[in-house]
């Protein structure tokens, strides 16, 4: 992790060198002075917008909640004046009795009725029409001068049983195409509340209405504010872009706003614009009041700061730009001068000084610069006069050194001699002896591969059989071929080996058998080494350390601390031996293969 990080600052480092100091400093103080600044403007701008649409929001939930109460207001009076026509004594008496009147007499009750009524619905300026129906739907009363096609009229008294309150308001269009708001009741009789007599349809004016109740309302510039009933279809409305008496085409908003319980606004995309759009319940009528602000007039104040933002930071820029330039200069003009100081030293002229220099880092860099000359000049003294001490030395030991190769070509030889004269037990222990040096000598590595380490076990077991003859027998076996992969400390078995043959011989002369044994288990590389020799009492042996002046020089408590500080404290070596039985040693080793 720490090869890559530093790889990374390399990298980092050789991007920076490829632009000059200028460069850089001119990038530093352009992202230093820029960032802070378009950082706030972000900031301040996303801040500024979302508290005035807050604020808006409330504003505009505000304003439709009071155009929403004259709203309803305004359809109370006439509810009022629909509970006066059904209450009527000339109206409940006709319409019991329409069935079985003549023309002449039906003639002459309207013409009460219209005296009656007359001056109580026409005091209502905008009332177009007060029509009522017999059961049959059929027309006993219609005061008005327009008339409504495609059955309007019978439409809207569809579903009026099921209504709140039995009142039912909808949307009407005469034959002139005016928009019209009617309001729908049953007439129920008097002494029977249970039995239907007819109908009752109250038609307002709905450009009076939309006046006396929101007209005069401002959202601000692009806002629009109508009225639609729980299916959506306008009621009313000011604005030409919302046609009245259908299904405004923005349905999914609409089904939004009315699952919509907690009455918050909230923001859509109405006809390609991002609007704020709020509703108010007009519960008498089963209405919403709708109101939709666009965005781009929420955000309209902002347009202005953010021309501002942008002149600031052409100002910033100028002068983040000047000010690089200026402590550039004062950079460039002492690293000129150190610069042609450092040419005078390469061509060998260390008399030269840079003379007067500032108490800055320039300054501090030039005088240890001198400094550095200085000593440098003491040194290229100390070498001549060394020079030739050094000649003396190397020669003398040039004299009394042993090359490792004439010594294995000494051995190799002796090895030959030996093979001629037919003593084999010689040439083999001299070529045993020789690859053990060569592995001591010539190899450094401290991590080696598991068959290496086994390899100089049997050189050494091969030395050892010369002095000690057939007293003993070492045998190798792995239960995996993998495992002469393995990555081991390098000398870990032989020092263990050595004291099997060494300690565990017995005074009968008999053979001991020496068992090197490899296995995994849990990960881990598991190295027996037993016999079958005397053994000893593990109590009486506590922390002792076996032999030191061996061919290996180190114990076996020093292979377990190598092993410890190679591969971890988690490893290491464990030892049991029991009197007259034997002992056995296990090593716990990492699973490290060697690549390749």
């Amino acid at each position: 992790m720490k090869g890559n990080l530093k790889l990374r600052n390399l990298q980092d480092s050789t991007f920076l060198r490829k632009l000059s100091i200028k460069h850089r400093l001119l990038i530093a103080f352009l992202i230093t002075s820029l960032l802070p600044v378009v950082f706030v403007a972000l900031y301040s701008n996303i801040s500024y917008e979302k508290s005035i649409s807050e604020k808006l929001s409330t504003s505009t939930l505000q304003v439709l909640a009071g155009s929403a109460i004259n709203a309803s207001r305004e359809l109370e009076q006439y509810e009022t004046l629909s509970e006066s026509i059904i209450i009527n004594s000339l109206i409940q008496n006709g319409l019991q009795h329409v069935n079985s009147m003549t023309d002449f007499e039906k003639y002459g009750l309207q013409t009460n009725i219209k005296d009656a009524l007359g001056e109580q619905v026409f005091r209502l300026s905008n009332i177009s029409n007060v029509v009522i129906l017999a059961n049959d739907e059929q027309a006993f009363f219609d005061l008005g001068f327009e008339w409504y096609p495609h059955n309007q009229l019978n439409d809207a008294l569809q579903g009026i049983a099921e209504t709140a309150g039995n009142i039912k308001w909808t949307h009407l269009q005469s034959n002139r195409g005016s928009n019209k708001i009617a309001l729908s009741r049953i007439i129920y009789s008097q002494d029977n509340l249970n039995q239907s007599l007819g109908y009752l349809i109250i038609v307002i004016d709905e450009k009076v209405f939309s006046r006396n109740t929101f007209e005069h309302v401002d959202l601000g510039k692009g806002g629009r504010l109508y009225i639609a009933d729980n299916k959506g279809i306008v009621v009313s409305s000011v604005s030409s872009s919302i046609p009245q008496g259908q299904l405004y085409n923005q349905q999914k908003v609409f089904n939004t706003l009315i699952s919509n319980a907690s009455g918050r606004t909230f923001y859509a995309n109405i006809d390609g614009k991002r609007v704020l759009v709020g509703s108010s319940y007009i519960r008498s009528a089963d209405w919403y009041m709708i109101g939709l602000i666009p965005h781009s007039y929420i955000i309209s104040e902002l347009a202005v700061i953010r021309e501002n933002i942008i002149y600031i930071c052409l100002l910033i820029l100028l002068l983040a730009g000047l000010l690089a330039m200026w402590i550039y200069r004062s950079i460039n003009r002492p690293m000129r001068d150190l610069l042609q100081y450092a040419k005078q030293i390469k061509l060998g002229k260390l008399e030269t000084r840079l003379g007067v220099t500032h108490p800055d880092e320039m300054g501090k860099l030039s005088e240890t610069i001198d400094q550095m000359v200085d000593r440098l000049k003491r040194l290229i003294y100390q070498v001549e006069e060394e020079q030739q001490a050094k000649r003396d030395a190397e020669l003398k030991m040039l004299q009394a050194q042993i090359n490792p190769h004439f010594l294995f070509n000494t051995l190799n030889s002796l090895k030959w001699s030996a093979m001629m004269s037919g003593n084999e037990n010689v040439e083999q222990g001299i070529a045993s002896l020789s690859e053990l040096l060569r592995n001591t000598i010539l190899d450094t590595e401290e991590m080696i591969t598991l068959e290496k380490e086994l390899d100089n076990v049997l050189h050494y077991a091969v030395i050892q059989r010369i002095r000690y003859g057939d007293s003993f027998k070492l045998v190798c076996s792995m239960n995996d071929v993998q495992l002469y992969r393995c990555l081991v400390p390098r000398f870990i078995l032989q020092p263990i080996v050595e004291n099997s043959i060494l300690h565990a011989g017995s005074g009968e002369g008999r053979r001991v058998q020496i068992v090197v044994d490899g296995s995994i288990s849990d990960g881990m590389l598991l190295l027996k080494i037993s016999d079958d020799g005397k053994g000893f009492d593990m109590a009486k042996v506590h922390q002792r350390k076996y032999s030191h002046d061996k061919l290996s020089g180190i114990g076996m408590s020093n292979v377990d601390e190598r092993i410890r500080l190679h591969v971890g404290k988690q490893y290491g070596i464990e030892t049991w031996s029991e009197p007259d039985i034997g002992t056995e040693t296990l090593i716990r080793l990492p699973m490290t293969m060697k690549e390749g």
